[in-house]
């Protein structure tokens, strides 16, 4: 979105976001819950990712282990997570966050980006995100800028069945169960930006 990067962001490579979506078309309510890597090119004694202010966030966690509410500020949707040593060159942590809200509705998808939610032309709900001038802070948490692309990507993606969630990458799989469909999806090196949810009545081609 235009913003230079924080000083912990560049002093940081992102290894991998592991995203899990629960998507409430009735509510236009998306619940997630984002485990990130990252390993440290230099001394950094905090962690620092973008993520909207629409967003209630219910826990924090580094390293498996909670971080009082107290400690960590997310002012301006850029949210600042200070760790209990500070993390040496070479040196890993795994930043939890889980929170809930109503995203952005996109005004003008994708120049006045956000979600998408619309019916198809059957009646099911169709849901689409159009992040691609706002940021993928929009709906995850993420280092908003090109030079903090993950090298992975893991998307669990939970809808009312029988919808179908398209994803990044190669599908993994898909579990049903009370009701929900959760979709696996797995990519390398993707754009932020370009990390999606694509939602609606679609149909599974296969082909060798």
């Amino acid at each position: 979105t235009g913003l230079p990067r924080a000083p912990e962001q560049e002093a940081v490579v992102f290894e991998k976001a592991d995203l899990a979506f629960k998507v409430e078309p009735a509510k236009k309510r998306l619940v997630g819950d984002a485990t990130l890597t990252f390993r440290a090119l230099r001394p950094v004694d905090a962690l620092v990712v973008d993520l909207d202010r629409n967003f209630r966030v219910a826990s924090v966690e580094v390293d498996g282990k909670p971080v009082p509410a107290g400690t960590w500020k997310n002012p301006e949707g850029r949210m600042a997570v200070p760790l209990s040593a500070p993390l040496a060159e070479g040196g890993r942590a795994t930043l939890r966050i889980r929170y809930a809200g109503q995203p952005h509705i996109a005004k003008r998808a994708p120049w006045e980006g956000g979600f998408v939610w619309a019916k198809a032309p059957t009646g099911e709900p169709w849901i689409a995100s159009a992040v691609q001038g706002n940021g993928c802070d929009l709906f995850w948490p993420c280092i908003d800028h090109p030079m903090g692309e993950p090298e992975e990507v893991v998307q669990h993606v939970s809808v009312p069945a029988p919808l179908v969630a398209a994803g990044n990458g190669v599908l993994q799989g898909m579990d049903e169960k009370d009701g929900w469909r959760t979709y696996h999806w797995k990519t390398r090196n993707p754009d932020t930006y370009a990390i999606s949810l694509n939602i609606g009545p679609y149909e599974l081609l296969q082909a060798d």
